[in-house]
């Protein structure tokens, strides 16, 4: 019989699917869901957790690096200090402050530099450092949200560029 109409003899005869066909045909279709979904969700958990390792390898050494440098930077600094006290023979403050206003900006603009371009948090412990797995999947995380919002407001094009540089 029709199922679309019983009246048309133009119709052709479609038989209603039997049972278990029906029952393959929505498994199928379950599955076939399931799978993609669960497919796009393990691959968007193991590129976080692979950019999180990814970037906790590469930038720990680069900021226990910095650290180091400040430290140096400091121990300069107080040793430029201290052989300007010893080549004045007798300590004038005219004399000390000119040429410690000289060591000092020089410090300060090192440390604005670290601060701003090097990402120093003001911590010269090497044992504590920003980039722990957490921070590094939680930044790997921001990460694909920001390439999301780009595609979403830019179009997909302009998001593969930003991703690129």
């Amino acid at each position: 019989m029709s199922r679309y109409s019983r009246s048309d003899p133009e119709m052709l005869d479609y038989d209603k699917p039997s049972v278990c066909s029906s029952f393959l045909h929505y498994t199928w279709k379950t599955i076939t869901c399931l799978l993609s979904h669960i497919t796009l969700v393990s691959m968007v958990v193991s590129y976080c957790v692979l950019g999180a390792f990814t970037f906790e390898a590469l930038e720990v050494h680069h900021e226990k690096d910095i650290k180091r440098n400040i430290s140096k930077l400091r121990f300069n600094m107080t040793d430029h200090l201290w052989n300007l006290t010893n080549r004045l023979d007798v300590l004038r403050e005219d004399k000390f402050k000119a040429g410690a206003e000289t060591y000092l900006k020089e410090f300060e603009g090192a440390i604005l530099k670290a601060m701003t371009k090097d990402g120093w948090d003001g911590d010269e412990d090497e044992n504590i450092v920003q980039w722990t797995s957490t921070g590094a999947l939680f930044y790997s995380i921001i990460v694909i949200t920001t390439i999301a919002r780009a595609r979403k407001f830019w179009g997909r094009d302009v998001a593969l560029l930003r991703f690129a540089i």
